[in-house]
């Protein structure tokens, strides 16, 4: 049997956050919900499950043959024809926010030290190199932060009106909530020859050479990013077990699903509570735009912000001379192509996040090794002011949004998919991204996102490159947590609430 027929058979059970970013749900917003009444939150989850926006990757990408990736028939319904998905909500819990449910771990099946912790935790952020100053949120409950024990990503269409259970003014008393809109301006659902794209108030397109998860169909646009790659596409094939608890991972083994006691579906590392969820990562990062334009202005070796980040603006493309052409926007391989950095440099932030081949003198090796540590993305631009004036809620995404002197933008709501938080995004945090060594760099941590206070940068030139010191701070980290999002099944259970005293 075909260790990925349990992952296509629980398709209608994963959440749609690992398909999709919904890139046609260009309208989108993050409830931060602090739980000081369970029954309340309780009876607030499963209004919210009745309106029937919580999805499933079935229903977002596993859609009849001709049809497209909004489109799906209601099981329910058959005599109904196919409906567009206006909106769409993921649900998920900070370790404390389950606590604060009522729900109880099974001890034989706990969830990890990281989960438990919570990114905002002293200990978690000096492994992160955070900087010690309160955040505005976090997941630990440390004093001066609002504690988050819900994350609620919310997209929904242009034109759209949101389910009121969801407006943050109308929450139930027992939930106080932190919200945190994003910028329609920064989401392009149909980019010129590029399909759906995503950028970022630097300027550049983002998320880029996504994972793509053995088992589920292709996408229109990863199809034809197969045809341009060749062999280079199955660098981006990971297993689901990656991001998909309980399923067959990198290492032919199934990801570990934590438990709850009185969980139903099996007390095992395959089949708890956890089966078919996915941890994510989610940080709130604040870009100072400014700062960055005027440095990138101030050093032309940094080919306009180029250099630092290891791609070209506007298309996404590679500074390597293998992608030139918009089809090739992600077939191409550092050790192979470009091992000493003259094309891109080594310490570029698209390098060092993802490094591809580069981890080993072996182009397979170092494949194989950088897929342990790939994490799907899935996050947005936040905005705590529209360009154009009046409410934030209210900005449709104006042409110039994110190119105006003032752009709405004003930062990242970073959100990370994984089902190992220490082994891929801590790692990646730790090691890539503050690490002051990357291979042969000395004292350069990741140009943009990097937080040591001694930051350099090289651009490696033949014969001879360059070495600019005192890079700025060009982002800072404002709130950040770990959250948990559940297999549809396990959400439904999780908000009856009988197991623990409520419903």
């Amino acid at each position: 049997m075909n260790p990925l027929d349990s992952f296509v058979a629980d398709l209608a059970d994963v959440p749609a956050i690992v398909g999709s970013g919904l890139p046609g749900l260009r309208r989108s917003r993050y409830l931060l919900i602090h739980i000081e009444d369970a029954q309340a939150a309780l009876a607030w989850l499963r209004q919210v499950l009745a309106l029937d926006v919580v999805h499933s990757v079935e229903q977002v990408r596993q859609g009849k043959p001709g049809r497209r990736w909004w489109q799906r028939e209601r099981e329910d319904a058959p005599q109904r024809r196919s409906e567009r998905v206006e909106e769409s909500v993921t649900l998920a819990f900070s370790h404390a926010g389950l606590r604060a449910l009522g729900a109880e771990e099974d001890p034989g099946l706990p969830f990890p030290s990281a989960f438990r912790a919570g990114m905002a935790s002293p200990l978690r952020r000096r492994l992160l190199g955070d900087e010690p100053e309160p955040w505005r949120w976090g997941d630990a409950g440390e004093p001066g932060e609002f504690a988050a024990h819900v994350l609620v990503a919310h997209c929904w269409a242009d034109g759209a009106t949101p389910a009121p259970p969801l407006d943050p003014a109308a929450l139930p008393a027992g939930l106080c909530v932190l919200s945190v809109s994003s910028c329609p301006s920064y989401v392009d659902p149909m980019a010129p020859g590029a399909g759906p794209a995503m950028y970022e108030p630097f300027g550049f397109r983002d998320g880029i050479g996504q994972p793509v998860l053995a088992g589920l169909a292709l996408s229109t646009f990863e199809r034809r990013a197969r045809e341009a790659a060749g062999a280079a596409f199955e660098d981006r094939v990971v297993q689901p077990g990656e991001f998909v608890l309980g399923q067959p991972n990198e290492y032919a083994e199934r990801a570990y699903a934590p438990s709850l006691m009185h969980w139903p579906g099996g007390r095992s590392a395959e089949r708890g509570f956890g089966r078919n969820g996915s941890y994510l990562a989610v940080r709130q990062i604040e870009q100072h735009v400014s700062t960055f334009q005027d440095f990138v202005a101030a050093h032309p070796a940094l080919q306009g912000g180029a250099a630092l980040v290891g791609r070209h603006a506007a298309d996404g493309r590679s500074l390597l001379g293998v992608a030139r052409a918009p089809n090739e926007i992600d077939a191409f391989r550092y050790l192979q192509t470009d091992a000493h950095g003259f094309e891109c440099p080594r310490g570029a932030h698209a390098r060092r996040a993802q490094p591809r081949d580069a981890l080993s003198h072996s182009v397979a090796r170092g494949i194989a090794a950088s897929k342990i540590h790939r994490l799907l993305r899935r996050g947005r631009v936040y905005t705590e002011a529209c360009a154009a004036g009046g409410a934030i809620d209210a900005c449709q995404g104006l042409p110039g949004g994110r190119d105006c002197k003032h752009p709405c933008g004003h930062g990242l709501m970073f959100v990370a998919l994984a089902a190992d938080l220490e082994r891929q995004f801590e790692f990646v945090q730790r090691n890539w991204i503050n690490g002051s060594r990357f291979g042969d760099l000395s004292d350069e941590p990741d140009p943009l996102l990097g937080a040591s206070a001694r930051r350099a940068f090289s651009v490696q030139g033949c014969p001879v490159g360059q070495r600019i010191e005192g890079l700025p701070r060009f982002t800072t980290v404002r709130g950040g947590g770990y959250f948990f999002a559940p297999g549809l099944r396990a959400l439904r259970w999780l908000a009856e609430g009988k197991q623990f005293g409520g419903g």
